[in-house]
């Protein structure tokens, strides 16, 4: 298996100053994390999940956002095997955020509120989804698709396939790709604005949190030519994000637990269940009045 010094040496000189030098770096510094972290999360590092995991969705979404420097082979092959990845880490980090929010969550409330071995319930459902992810993921990484991704990524850091727009000035292309995630945001929190129904804005207000996801990144890969204006849309993108993703959690958490309440034969629990969903659908209220506040100073603030 390829080790983070093991990386192919990318001559990028001939790409100095050019897009496409700005997004060959960047892949290759998240192939490196990747690399890392897979050695981190073979240990039992408790983090390795979560940091690898970010390290496929960095180079997931930069290959997107800067899909048209690359040929469209190897490249989008190699983004739907990010994705195949990214999902297999994501459900551990998922079992792993939602036990520790619903205990948390439980350990606030009064301890005469709390009908029934509830506790024991979240940790035996979520405990239980957890290792069998962690068994997937060891699976995943010892298998034939996870050797030629990482063999595929190698070959793409360092003899990148690259179009004629990579040859383009870093300052001017990266700066009109930004924008063009930025109109992306733009449109789909115009799109859950005008929807009514509640299941249907938060599946648009979803789709806003990965679109301000890409557009971070973006930025994040054009920060090196971009300075501080590309650091300070980073920065906004990733409030962004991160409202919409207590949004996104506090929805995911109400989901569970009224599959939770509807167990038969669990010896009840049914009253605190109740109590927390209420609870959670106060943190879903309390998200979308943070985010309608941090989108107005969001939206037209940056200059861009």
């Amino acid at each position: 298996m390829a080790s983070a010094t093991d990386l192919p040496a990318a001559d990028t000189r001939a790409l100095t100053g050019t897009a496409g030098g700005v997004l060959m770096a960047y892949l290759q510094a998240q192939y490196a994390e990747m690399l890392s972290q897979e050695q981190r999360l073979r240990t039992e590092e408790p983090e390795a999940v979560h940091k690898m995991r970010v390290s496929t969705r960095r180079m997931r979404s930069v290959l997107a956002s800067y899909r048209k420097m690359l040929h469209p082979e190897p490249a989008n092959g190699i983004r739907d095997e990010l994705k195949w990845l990214s999902q297999l880490l994501g459900a551990a980090r998922d079992a792993q955020v939602m036990r520790h929010r619903l205990q948390e969550l439980l350990a606030a409330q009064p301890e005469f509120l709390v009908k029934g071995p509830v506790s024991a319930r979240i940790d035996e459902e979520l405990l239980g989804d957890y290792s069998a992810a962690l068994d997937a993921i060891r699976r995943g990484l010892d298998s034939p698709r996870y050797a030629a991704l990482v063999r595929d990524l190698g070959v793409l850091v360092a003899a990148p396939q690259l179009t004629g727009r990579a040859e383009r000035p870093a300052a001017k292309a990266g700066k009109k790709l930004v924008r063009k995630d930025l109109r992306r945001l733009k449109n789909r929190v115009r799109a859950a604005k005008q929807e009514t129904g509640g299941a249907a804005r938060s599946e648009l207000l979803h789709e806003a949190r990965k679109d301000a996801k890409r557009l971070r990144y973006a930025a994040e890969a054009f920060v090196p030519v971009g300075g501080k204006a590309a650091e300070s849309m980073v920065e906004a993108a990733e409030g962004i994000q991160k409202v919409l993703g207590e949004h996104q959690d506090s929805v995911v958490t109400q989901d569970l637990l009224l599959r939770l309440s509807r167990r038969p034969g669990r010896g009840g629990g049914g009253f605190t269940y109740g109590r927390l969903h209420a609870v959670e659908e106060q943190r879903l209220k309390a998200a979308e009045k943070r985010f309608r506040r941090l989108w107005k100073g969001f939206a037209g603030a940056h200059g861009w």
